[in-house]
């Protein structure tokens, strides 16, 4: 047996941290709580230069109006209203639909509609009748006349109302019970012996002999699993009975129809499957080369794709991919191509591009980036000489 502890077996070194070098690239370290993001590229910049001290932007000065102020506003006096009123009489839509009143339109009345109070319009000549009382006319008296109407015409009785036919009978319907008597009443007046054929005796279990004939109708005439139909013809009685005629035959059955009876040889494909059989048409080659035309033409000369036809539907091999629909480049909102930071262009066309977005050199420190960035070469890229220019100003604010 080990001499080792338990307790030993218990503890575990201390894992390794990752190096500061590392750590920067691992997604983990910027999603500790309260911490803010930092890209990897200025993590080294924040001790280096100090950044977590600097404030971005322009101080504004010290104002002494503050929210209060701004949310309570004081109560304008007389003269200020005034004042106002007067600022804002010069606009016409202050004349035109003043706040809180009627607008004045300048026109002036006759006499008869302001002091004697007479109403626009003229009086209907057609009827005596005013519109009021034909839109809500007034509630008659409900004699009852009018639902025996209703009761006629559209059949309209009320809830449980029972229905009268209008007979003219000698006696008196709700207190008549037709029929003759039985042995004994039961059930609200309904012979015993009717009681028994309906429900069946009470000393045995048996159903019910008698039953309504739509029901019957529905059990006998309704869809059953595996039987046909019976529609009333009485060929739900007619059992197992098969219609039409026996074939005596021995020809070939459906079974035999779908799957086919064909022999290994007729399931072999065919010699001329995906080749040609034909003498001096077969694609047989030595050589490794593949036949036919490919669906990217990077085997024929090209326009410019600034240059090429909307109708031309050819794909030459420098299509733009789906990557850049999902994610376009940058600066594609302006018109400006993925290449054109590294298209190379001379001293003087950099320099011109760089004073336009404010930076400007002079002759030795402009000839001294250029070197740097073409490596000797009478052309370089935008993407090199920005690379060195932020070296270069990196290095003036450290220094």
């Amino acid at each position: 047996m080990s001499s080792a502890l338990t307790k030993g077996c218990l503890t575990f070194d201390e894992r390794p941290q990752t190096p500061p070098e590392v750590r920067k690239y691992r997604r983990s370290t910027n999603l500790e709580p309260g911490k803010r993001f930092q890209h990897y590229g200025l993590a080294d910049d924040y001790n280096a230069m100090d950044l977590k001290d600097k404030i971005y932007g322009k101080t504004d000065k010290e104002v002494p109006t503050s929210a209060h102020d701004l949310l309570s506003h004081p109560k304008p006096s007389e003269l200020d209203r005034m004042t106002m009123i007067r600022a804002e009489s010069k606009y016409k839509t202050n004349k035109r639909e003043p706040l809180g009143r009627v607008p004045d339109r300048g026109i002036i009345l006759p006499s008869k509609f302001t002091e004697e109070k007479e109403p626009f319009g003229e009086k209907s000549k057609s009827s005596s009748e005013p519109a009021k009382d034909l839109i809500f006319p007034n509630e008659l008296l409900n004699d009852g006349k009018e639902e025996e109407i209703y009761k006629r015409s559209h059949g309209s009785y009320g809830v449980s109302e029972q229905l009268h036919r209008g007979y003219k009978w000698d006696i008196d319907p709700e207190s008549t019970r037709f029929g003759r008597k039985g042995d004994t009443i039961a059930l609200n007046g309904v012979s015993k012996n009717i009681t028994e054929v309906l429900q069946g005796d009470l000393r045995d279990n048996r159903d019910s002999i008698v039953n309504m004939k739509q029901v019957e109708d529905f059990r006998n005439m309704k869809d059953i699993l595996g039987q046909s139909k019976n529609l009333g013809q009485n060929s739900f009685s007619r059992g197992d009975m098969v219609y039409g005629k026996a074939n005596k035959g021995k020809g070939i059955g459906a079974g035999e129809v779908i799957r086919g009876k064909y022999t290994d040889d007729d399931n072999m494909p065919d010699q001329d499957l995906g080749k040609s059989i034909t003498p001096g048409f077969r694609n047989v080659s030595m050589e490794d080369r593949m036949y036919g035309c490919p669906s990217i033409r990077n085997d024929i000369p090209a326009l410019p794709p600034h240059r090429r036809s909307l109708a031309d539907s050819q794909n030459y091999g420098d299509d733009v991919p789906a990557q850049d629909l999902i994610n376009p480049p940058a600066f594609s909102d302006l018109a400006i191509g993925p290449t054109i930071m590294q298209e190379r262009k001379t001293k003087e066309k950099l320099l011109e591009l760089f004073a336009r977005i404010g930076y400007t050199f002079n002759a030795d420190t402009a000839d001294r980036l250029f070197q740097e960035a073409s490596g000797g070469a009478s052309t370089a890229t935008i993407n090199s000489f920005r690379t060195v220019l932020n070296e270069f100003l990196i290095d003036n604010e450290l220094h």
